[in-house]
């Protein structure tokens, strides 16, 4: 309410602002009105503008070839940005795609058209929430704004006081296309006149009170300040005038608000406007929909041109001076100078690069918000005005000035410096300035010809390999905000014939069906007959191919190279796949006995959807039964057993399961067998799933190349304008492997009726669409006596669309039209309809409609495509789960609308070209119709889209860099990728590539890369930009020096859960140790994955009700998107009834995240080691999965168990624990229930149960053996309990806080049942001193509920071994080189050395200048072979020395050693005869006499030596080297010890000085054995485990 004391709300200028408030920041004053006088125009015009509306094109620069890719050719830097920029301006203009927790006054409200009210108040804003559910409820599933809309008229028509209630009421029902109860409009009614607020709206256009300017904050919040300087204003540069220069034919901004939208859809034949309602093109003519507007661009160039400052022109005062036109004070100046250039510069002090926007925003509130034509100079020419002024000012210092410019060469700017030393460059107007180009089509570009199955392939040395990242990009700017519906064909050019008529509300375009052609060449379809007898089994009855497939036949089936198969939906794609199949199990089949070999490959089917991949499961299988091949689905709902995978031949697969599978290098085994994959739909690279297949097909080709598989790729795709891209893409052979077919190769071809609806308001769009449905269907059915197909969006719609259309039919007494006139049809409808449960079909069947969705019976579902199928219903109103499941053609298919709910963005989203092209491939039956009619319903604005969409001219686009950072950390974690060299590489294989290198601009590759022929430096800068976000989220360790990439723990989850890097940050941030089950809940809900749901405005009130009922709280309020989150995942646990479209899907949506997101969450708490969050995971895990909270009865996860039971076992208060020892009798009687005791202790021997008994030795004193003896004490039921089940074995601390060991234990069918059904596992565990008490040994099911066994280990009597002396400690030595060794032959036994690492340094001295006795314990692998060889040499430094032996105590070991020693030790000292025992004592006496090396096992040792007296050959041995010590405690260590204690012996007996060298793996009690072999402690080496020998 206004203040009645405050006077100055009535002076003129408050008042003023109720009508109109202008915002004179941004507007400079016009002070000079017209005179009449001449005026000058000297600084108005620029010399260079002359002519300059005369947009010629420039010749073309010479394309550079790129040295990665044969075959693609380098786009101009420029080449595809003008399409980048023209859909950022589109995606400003169009309505944001959502806003999380929208509420009434949110943005997206402020941007539905045409709504005349918005609550000012609390009270009124809650009221109008009623409003909205009432209005939501009746007029289904449809978007927000519709809604909004609808309640906004209803709101309207409520407060029309001139109007009765009867006709509102009518007016209600109209606007809503239903007949509300009269209860529910009185209701409606009251709501109406408790909003106070509603006069005065239309006057207060800005609606300046408080939550106006919470609005406005929320806008500014979004968006950033709203500095636009090209679309509004045309300032020209010096002068105060704010005239608008406007060509004759562009509509003003005042007239038409949606300028580019409307011109979507303009239709110019040959460059003139089209004036009539119909316009046919003319003979041999094409029509053109323009999506652009010229003239404002070429105005906004001409103004961009006359701002370029050249660089003749900066000095080092050149900023100051400009600055100084505004600010006189010098002082002010010099800082705002200094300030401002810094803010240019654009770095922040972390070296991240700020975005244009934000210095843009910060320049403009460095001159206060005003000058904002200084600052759009500055921001068009920054980068010169930042490094000609560093330049200049570096001008006098040489040094300076040198390093200065090799970094603008290294930042990319050498044309600056061109510039500046006068050099000519087509730059020197002024890098920013947009080159002109000349468009080519990509169809136009020649690939040059390469052999088959190698079109592209990487010249040896292509990449140069370590460069270093220049700048960090922030890959959330390159992302494609449009996704799939990235519009990047301006003008479409549809074929001669096609006509455009203007209605009242809508317009249409139609195309008509294009003319089977026929090339003389083209050979008839191949009979089946020609192909080998074997394959023909493959196309059972089928008499021939069709044209495309025997086109496709020569490559598909005689040949082995790769494949791109671009045809329309419909045309036989898949015979051509089935093609390549039967090649493969060709080669694998003996000509001679027809036999195949099975185990001997795998073929991979990837479909996009689980209804194609079963249809395909089903095709194939049925087609290969005859060979004896398996086909198998593969899919998220369907899981392979090993066992499973082995038997199948052919896996039909999703992309995802497939990304998954081949993420983790555990399932190798049968991927290596793979020797088929076939990509089908591979057109979704444009979609938003189009990253999983780039990261599929380029970790397949990258393997391929490196392994040298022979693994065929065969692609299947839509038909689409740069299929040469994608060909590139598959490493396809453009001559042999490429085959593309236009839409007159489909078997039946289409006419398309494209229909935009003008409406503004979207209450009225969604009363044209069906309007314009009715219109169409008396048009198809009445008229022209053709069946038809509606598809709409949402199972409720279905039977709303046919009612309006029956309504309106009997309304206009046109329902005969539609009805059959038969009287036998009429008769069988009747019947049917009697028959069927689902109440709108029964009410829609007699008057021949039918309804078709998931959510109907199967009875239902097949009574209607069986009526529909013979022709007995006319009209088939059904969701896209028609188009894909069911192959049920009609002549004419109408697609209402198209838009539909994406729970995963969070909004209404444009319907995938995938869906669009599926559904219009059910329209044409070709055994009845010479063509088929398919019609799309959509707004104006979209249709732009879908012409280019249907007349293949969308090219399709790479969406991977919105995925880059996780399928980077995919494959560091499967070890493909180790370094950033080897990710850049690997980003050489993906489509991205191929686009950035064909259209740069669009991708981003600004001028700096221009020189970079394979792009090599912008993918270092990606690469360091998506590594760098990944190590901020702890996935990958990151050395940004030597680019070294290496995988963490939580990297390996995120990949192989595939939870992306910022759901990670999120989870490592909030997940603490003793978290509760209340916060984790509330982790959950935070996942980045369901960043886009919103909480809209019609769900608050269902919301709140599921608040009140579910059991864990909540902390956040119903507005904010987490609190719906969590509850919708408690709602479905708790399994509640939900309304409403949107709330389903987004339950779906966020229920079909939870497993893998639970599951990631239960291992992150596992490898950090907190016991109790670990558990509390695990339980939510089982919750979410069995669908029953932990506090209800363990029963329920028997879905056998009848339900009075669970409800009584509910109700008593008995721990599950006693339910074990009850009989039947008692049990009955605990439950109150006498017979039902049976039943329940049947179900009791069933659960889940292990008895656990746990031994305990300790190895050390900080190391325990643990030996558990699991016994399972259950019944096994397969359909139970499957064939295994798997078990967590945790160990825990004594208070039960850390998990010291975890592992899995899988319980098999066949070992649970066996008569010796223990188990035993083995592990270690460290313990701690002082010692504690105990420990904890749990094991919990992976998969039952409070099937849980707990044992306590205690410490009571538990002797720990002695104390040992710590480890040896590795010195910091400088190495040693190998010219130490002195002697000419010892160093030509180390040729590629020039020094020993650091324990070979260390132990040097003992073993090659003394003769004492030296025991070395040292890691696998640290050179303990090259001390033996030390202690070789000193011996064999004295020639009369005896022998020397060398035992090991495998035999592997003793030939390993003689195939080294022989070879290089046998030149030493005069030559030496290195040999080996064989085991037969009188060959090896006679080898003994003649050996100077002898190799033996302590087993032929043993053999010799026993009669050491008599045996004067091992009296002389004067060396003895006791290789892998540490197998004294092993099998058969007994005969080792021996050997070294009776050499030892002969030593002390014979007094020859005999030399014993111990080796070994580090031990724990070292000194023991080193003191056995008599060494030192000087000469007793044992290195630490942990010891890094290099840094």
């Amino acid at each position: 309410m206004a203040d009645p004391n405050n006077i100055s709300q009535y002076k003129y200028a408050a008042m003023s602002n109720l009508v109109l408030q202008h915002d004179k920041r941004f507007s400079t004053r016009r002070n000079d009105e017209v005179t009449g006088d001449p005026e000058s125009l000297a600084g108005r015009i620029n010399i260079r503008d002359m002519g300059s509306r005369d947009n010629r094109e420039t010749a073309p620069k010479k394309q550079k070839k790129t040295t990665d890719f044969k075959g693609v050719e380098r786009g101009s830097i420029m080449e595809g940005q003008d399409v980048l920029e023209r859909e950022q301006k589109k995606r400003k203009r169009r309505e944001p795609q959502q806003f999380r927790g929208s509420g009434i006054l949110s943005a997206a409200d402020a941007l539905v058209e045409g709504l005349k009210y918005r609550p000012r108040t609390l009270a009124t804003r809650q009221i109008y929430d009623l409003i909205l559910t009432t209005t939501a409820n009746n007029l289904g599933d449809v978007p927000h704004e519709v809604v909004r809309s609808a309640a906004d008229a209803i709101l309207e028509t409520l407060k029309d006081e001139n109007m009765k209630d009867f006709d509102k009421k009518k007016d209600i029902d109209d606007l809503l296309g239903l007949t509300m109860g009269s209860k529910e409009f009185n209701e409606l009614v009251n709501l109406g006149k408790k909003i106070t607020d509603y006069e005065g709206q239309d006057e207060d256009v800005n609606m300046d009170d408080e939550d106006a300017r919470e609005d406005g904050a929320e806008l500014d919040e979004k968006q950033g300040v709203a500095v636009v300087f090209d679309d509004e204003e045309d300032d020209d540069g010096g002068g105060a005038q704010t005239f608008e220069v406007r060509d004759e034919d562009e509509p003003s901004s005042e007239e038409e608000p949606e300028d580019a939208e409307a011109a979507n859809g303009e239709v110019t034949t040959n460059g003139k406007q089209a004036e009539d309602p119909v316009e046919i093109s003319g003979e041999g003519e094409e029509m053109v929909i323009d999506g652009n507007i010229d003239t404002e661009s070429t105005r906004r160039e001409q103004k961009s041109e006359q701002n370029v400052v050249t660089v003749r022109e900066i000095d080092a005062y050149w900023l100051q001076r400009q600055i100084g036109v505004i600010y006189t004070d010098a002082h002010t100046q010099q800082s705002k100078t200094q300030e401002g250039l810094q803010l240019l510069s654009g770095v922040l002090e972390n070296g991240e690069v700020k975005p244009l926007r934000e210095i843009e925003n910060e320049l403009m509130e460095l001159f206060d918000w005003e000058h904002h034509e200084l600052v759009e100079k500055l921001i068009m020419n920054r980068d010169k005005i930042v490094w000609v002024t560093r330049w200049r000012r570096a001008a006098e210092d040489g040094i300076a000035r040198d390093a200065l410019e090799r970094q603008m060469v290294a930042e990319g700017h050498q044309s600056i410096l061109d510039e500046l030393e006068g050099k000519d460059d087509d730059d020197a107007e002024g890098i920013s300035k947009p080159k002109k180009k000349i468009k080519l089509d990509l169809m136009d570009i020649d690939l040059p010809k390469g052999s088959a199955g190698s079109a592209i392939e990487k010249k040896e040395g292509a990449l140069v390999g370590g460069l270093q990242p220049k700048r960090l990009i922030n890959l959330e700017n390159l992302v494609f905000d449009q996704g799939n519906h990235l519009m990047t064909n301006p003008n479409v050019k549809l074929p001669q014939g096609t006509t455009k008529r203007t209605f009242k509300g809508y317009e249409e375009i139609h195309v008509p069906a294009p003319k089977a052609r026929k090339d003389a060449s083209e050979r008839n379809n191949m009979p089946t007959s020609e192909l080998p007898e074997w394959a023909r089994q493959g196309f059972g009855t089928s008499k021939e191919l069709n044209r495309i497939q025997t086109k496709c036949f020569p490559t598909a089936f005689n040949d082995d190279g790769n494949m791109l198969i671009c045809a329309p939906t419909g045309s036989g794609k898949t015979n051509v796949a089935m093609l390549a199949i039967l090649r493969e199990i060709g080669k694998h089949r003996n000509p001679e006995t027809g036999e195949i070999m099975l185990d001997d490959f795998k073929i991979i089917y990837i479909a996009p959807l689980k209804a194609l991949v079963q249809e395909q499961v089903g095709n194939f299988g049925k087609r290969l039964d005859p060979y004896g091949v398996r086909v198998s689905e593969l899919t998220g709902d369907r899981q392979l057993t090993k066992q499973q995978i082995a038997d199948t031949q052919i896996i039909v697969t999703t992309p995802e399961k497939w990304d998954v599978i081949t993420r983790k290098a555990t399932d190798m085994s049968y991927t290596n067998l793979v020797r088929l994959i076939i990509v089908d739909e591979i057109h979704l690279l444009h979609d938003d799933r189009g990253p999983v297949l780039e990261s599929i097909v380029s970790r397949t080709i990258r393997k391929i190349e490196q392994t040298g598989d022979p693994v065929r790729l065969v692609g299947l795709s839509a038909t689409l304008p740069n299929y040469r891209d994608v060909a590139s893409f598959l490493r396809v052979d453009p001559d042999n492997g490429l085959f593309h077919f236009d839409g007159s190769y489909r078997p039946c071809p289409l006419r398309q009726e494209f229909v935009g609806v003008t409406d503004k308001k979207a209450i009225k769009q969604l009363k044209t669409m069906n309007d314009v449905c009715y219109t169409k269907v008396m048009e198809q059915v009445g008229q022209h006596k053709q069946q038809l197909l509606i598809f709409v969006h949402s199972r409720k719609e279905t039977a709303k669309t046919a009612k309006y259309i029956k309504d309106k039919a009997l309304e206009m007494e046109s329902i005969g039209q539609i009805l059959r006139s038969d009287a036998a049809i009429r008769e069988i409808l009747e019947e049917e309809s009697a028959q069927v449960m689902d109440r709108d079909l029964k009410e829609l069947m007699p008057y021949g409609f039918g309804i078709h969705h998931a959510g109907m019976s199967r009875s239902d579902r097949s009574s209607v495509e069986d009526l529909f199928a013979d022709g007995s219903l006319q009209v088939l109103v059904c969701t896209a789960t028609l188009a894909w499941g069911v192959n049920l053609p009609a002549h004419t298919v109408i697609i209402k609308g198209t838009q539909i709910y994406s729970p995963e963005k969070g909004s209404w989203v444009e319907l995938s070209p995938q869906d669009v092209l599926q559904m219009l491939g059910r329209a044409g039956r070709p055994q009845y119709d010479t063509y088929g009619e398919g019609i799309i319903i959509t707004t104006q604005s979209e249709m732009q889209y879908y012409l280019s969409l249907m007349n293949q001219q969308l090219p399709i686009e790479s969406q991977f860099i919105s995925k880059l950072a996780d399928n980077l950390n995919a494959e560091i974690v499967l070890g493909n990728v180790r370094n950033r060299d080897e990710a850049v590489e690997w980003l050489g294989y993906t489509y991205l590539f191929v686009r950035m290198l064909r259209s740069p601009g669009l991708y981003s590759v600004g001028a700096e890369y221009e020189d970079d022929s394979a792009l090599e430096q912008k993918r270092v800068d990606l690469i360091h930009s998506a590594a760098t976000v990944l190590e901020k989220s702890n996935l990958v360790k990151y050395d940004k020096k030597s680019g070294k990439l290496q995988a963490t723990e939580l990297g390996r989850i995120a990949s192989h859960y595939y939870i992306t890097h910022n759901s990670m940050l999120t989870y490592n941030h909030h997940i603490q140790p003793m978290i509760t089950p209340i916060e984790l809940f509330r982790v959950f809900a935070l996942s980045d994955e369901f960043k886009y749901i919103p909480v809209r405005q019609d769900e608050k009130l269902e919301l709140a009700k599921l608040l009140g009922r579910v059991p864990i709280p909540v902390k956040e309020n119903i507005e904010e998107p987490q609190a719906k989150i969590n509850v919708l995942l408690q709602a479905y646990i708790s399994r509640l009834k939900l309304e409403g479209l949107a709330l389903m899907a987004d339950l779906v949506y966020v229920t079909q995240s939870a497993g893998r997101i639970l599951r990631a969450i239960f291992e992150i708490c596992l490898k950090k080691g907190w016991s109790s969050v670990a558990k509390t995971a695990l339980d939510l895990c089982k919750t979410a999965e069995k669908r029953m909270w932990p506090t209800m009865t363990p029963l329920r996860q028997f879905p056998t168990c009848p339900r009075d039971i669970i409800q009584k076992a509910e109700k008593i208060d008995v721990p599950w624990s006693a339910y074990f020892d009850l009989d039947p009798p008692r049990m009955g009687e605990l439950l109150g229930m006498t017979k039902s005791g049976k039943t329940v202790c049947g179900l009791i021997q069933k659960f889940p149960r292990l008895e656990v008994q746990a031994q305990v030795q300790p190895v050390t004193r900080s190391m325990l053996r643990v030996e558990l003896t699991i016994t399972p004490n259950f019944e096994w039921d397969d359909s139970v309990h499957g064939l295994a089940e798997n078990f967590w074995i945790l160990v825990e601390d004594c208070d039960g806080e850390d998990i010291l060991f975890h592992d899995q234990f899988l319980l098999r069918k066949d070992y649970a049942t066996a008569e010796m059904n223990e188990h035993l596992v083995e592990f270690t565990v460290p313990i701690t001193e002082p010692m504690p008490p105990n420990y904890f040994i749990t094991i919990l099911s992976d998969r039952w509920l409070q099937s849980e066994t707990k044992l306590a280990v205690s410490f009571e009597k538990l002797v720990l071994p002695e104390k040992f002396p710590a480890h040896t400690q590795l010195l910091d030595l400088q190495p040693l080189p190998v010219a130490a060794l002195k002697r000419d032959d010892f160093k030509r036994l180390y040729p590629q050395w020039e020094r020993f690492n650091k324990i070979q340094t260390q132990v040097y001295s003992s073993l090659f200048t003394t003769n004492d006795n030296v025991f070395v314990g040292a890691p696998t692998g640290t050179g303990k072979t090259v001390c033996a060889e030390f202690a070789i040499l000193r011996h064999w430094l004295s020639p009369a020395k005896g022998r020397a032996v060398y035992i090991a105590p495998f035999q592997e070991l003793v030939n390993q050693r003689l195939a080294d020693w022989s070879e290089r030790l046998s030149e030493i000292a005069g030559g030496k005869r290195v040999v080996k025992l064989t085991g037969e004592t009188t060959a090896d006496l006679k080898i003994l006499e003649k050996g100077d090396l002898i190799l033996a096992t302590p087993t032929q040792w043993d053999v010799l030596s026993r009669q050491w007296q008599r045996r004067k050959n091992v009296q002389t041995v004067q060396l003895f080297i006791a290789d892998e010590l540490h197998m004294l405690g092993g099998q058969g260590g007994f005969i080792y010890e021996v050997i070294v204690s009776r050499m030892h012996y002969v030593a002390l007996q014979t007094e020859n000085n005999m030399r014993i060298i111990g080796l070994s793996v580090s031990l724990s009690n070292a000194r023991d054995i080193g003191e056995w072999i008599g060494a030192t402690k000087h000469t007793i080496y044992n290195f630490s485990l942990m010891c890094d020998l290099y840094h």
